[in-house]
């Protein structure tokens, strides 16, 4: 069984070309940082579904499973990517969590988790 950060924002006006291009940007930049790539998966956004216009980003991403310590490095990583998006889109409502539990926001240092996990 595998463990997955997901993720949403919402807002009444659809992302714009410059959003889009900035965020793609973001990903990219990740995306190639990324040390787990045996492992893990790469980072999702799913396609635009027309029957919630109000969510303009959304996706998941599954984490490696080898070990505790990988898992949460990894989480780590894409809460960062997380964070750079969201200040691009900082006018969204957004939710961030792992499986069932959420990851919280910080506005000096982006998402987190909690010490709970």
């Amino acid at each position: 069984m595998g463990v997955s950060l997901y993720y949403k924002a919402e807002r009444p006006t659809p992302l714009t070309k410059e959003e889009e291009q900035a965020i793609q940007q973001v990903i990219n930049n990740y995306q190639r940082s990324f040390g787990f790539k045996e492992e893990g998966e790469d980072f999702c956004v799913y396609e635009p579904d027309n029957s919630e216009p109000m969510t303009i980003f959304v996706g998941a991403t599954g984490l490696p499973m080898g070990d505790l310590e990988d898992m949460h490095d990894a989480c780590l990583h894409w809460a960062a990517c997380l964070t750079e998006v969201r200040h691009i889109l900082n006018d969204c409502e957004w939710s961030v969590h792992l499986d069932d539990h959420d990851l919280l926001w910080c506005e000096e240092t982006g998402w987190y988790l909690s010490d709970e996990f």
